[in-house]
């Protein structure tokens, strides 16, 4: 029995309402981080270093931040996001999924104990699956998802952390 039929009692009616409203939430918030303007303004703000690899003039990717990010790190992307979690979030069991097929796909799951407390998703912006945030959604899991290639967006420690820190506390 999933989350919400325990929690309206099997009332098919309640329970599609809720998962309409918590889907719209997730659509929204996903929107707004894929906002180019928000990231453009954020940019501005940060001191960048210089281009770590050449490309186009006119790309995003000439100016990696200088705070830490998954391409300044030094190590692959999952390397990355395991350093983040192993430094920022020690108290948390993590355990690592390769999931789906073609393009990588990687899901973390936290523990408190026994209790899974978030499940964390890396994954291409190419990948438009959303299988895994609907099961955790159904299951009532907290859910963040990261893109490891979406030009511009760096994933800096900080913008990782503050999204994770605000589920787990």
């Amino acid at each position: 029995m999933g989350f919400f039929s325990k929690l309206f009692g099997g009332d098919k009616n309640a329970e599609k309402a809720a998962k309409d409203i918590l889907n719209s939430l997730f659509a929204d918030a996903e929107k707004k981080q894929n906002d180019p303007a928000e990231k453009k303004e954020e940019q501005k703000t940060k001191p960048e270093a210089q281009p770590q690899q050449s490309c186009d003039s006119d790309s995003e990717w000439d100016n990696i931040p200088a705070e830490e990010c998954q391409y300044n790190y030094g190590g692959s992307f999952e390397q990355y996001f395991e350093h983040i979690f192993a430094e920022d979030f020690p108290a948390y069991r993590t355990e690592k999924a390769n999931i789906g097929k073609g393009r990588a796909r990687i899901a973390y799951t936290f523990y408190s104990g026994a209790s899974k407390a978030l499940v964390i998703e890396l994954m291409s912006e190419k990948s438009e699956t959303y299988k895994l945030r609907k099961d955790c959604m159904a299951d009532g899991i907290p859910y963040l998802r990261f893109y490891y290639d979406h030009e511009g967006w760096w994933n800096k420690r900080s913008y990782v952390t503050e999204r994770i820190k605000a589920i787990l506390g």
